[in-house]
């Protein structure tokens, strides 16, 4: 679904596709059991030692307990482990949120999108081979060809006659994952190459040694919006999740202003990507 014109602000859009219904289900759990045992949101939060935001995200299906709050639930409304099963076969089994709702959504009418990766390349600026090799390297429930569909679709973002400015931070070791064999992964360094030609694509490489790099938990992304809040998402070894909270968006985006500062030029990346590329079929 593209966003309407008059659709302005992305915290309003509904989270959709498997991955969405299936962090609304829990969600609804979550407040059926509070409200059995009459609790707010406020005192729930208070037991838990964390703010009351955080449990409406929980709620919302905006976010997902950590396995330490989850078994403090599961004490707290004496469910036997249910939510932790919820969470386990539902949750995590459904399809990353990357492909389907909200995030696309957002990039869509993102002005900037900040990003960091260490292992892939950003979904947006991958090759369809090299996309396939990833999502059937992370060993995926759902078909590989939605999948792999649905990340082609989602570059259509670059086409758009306004497209978003994007600004991609790569870990060096990222360059020499041989992702889908030599010539995938060489066929791949060349299209980060060619665009990197474009006005609106900006790719820097962050060299393996730079000790900032200690630093990085995972990839992320930053979007930025004409007059409006940042939004993040954040990819995980389970599923991705949206970052509104003005707490943690400022942590992300310094962890990026940290790691842009101690990357190579803008030139001098594309030298080395160009570098690797050759020896992948040397």
């Amino acid at each position: 679904m593209q966003p309407q014109a008059d659709d302005v602000n992305p915290r309003s859009t509904p989270m959709a596709g498997n991955g969405g219904i299936a962090r609304l289900f829990f969600g609804k759990e979550l407040q059926i059991h509070r409200e059995r045992h009459n609790l707010t949101r406020a005192s729930l939060a208070k037991s838990l030692y964390v703010s009351e935001s955080l449990i409406k995200q929980w709620e919302k299906g905006r976010r997902i307990p950590t396995p330490d709050h989850l078994s403090r639930l599961e004490e707290l409304f004496k469910t036997d482990g249910i939510l932790t099963r919820i969470r386990e076969e539902l949750v995590t089994t459904a399809i990353p949120l990357e492909w389907f709702g909200r995030w696309p959504e957002i990039e869509n009418r993102a002005t900037t999108l900040w990003s960091v990766h260490a292992h892939v390349f950003p979904g947006l600026l991958q090759t369809e081979e090299y996309a396939r090799a990833v999502l059937h390297a992370g060993n995926h429930l759902a078909d590989i060809d939605e999948l792999v569909s649905a990340r082609m679709e989602r570059q259509q973002v670059l086409a758009k006659e306004d497209p978003p400015m994007i600004v991609a931070l790569i870990i060096e070791s990222a360059l020499r994952y041989g992702i889908g064999g030599p010539k995938v992964a060489h066929d791949q360094l060349v299209h980060m190459v060619e665009l990197s030609e474009r006005d609106d694509v900006i790719i820097q490489v962050i060299p393996n040694s730079v000790p900032a790099c200690a630093r990085f938990t995972g990839p992320f992304v930053i979007a930025n919006f004409d007059g409006g809040d940042d939004v993040a998402y954040v990819d995980n070894a389970i599923a991705g999740e949206v970052i509104e909270d003005a707490e943690s968006l400022v942590r992300l985006r310094r962890i990026f202003d940290t790691l842009r500062a101690a990357a190579l030029s803008q030139n001098e990346s594309i030298e080395l990507v160009q570098k690797v590329a050759r020896e992948w079929i040397s």
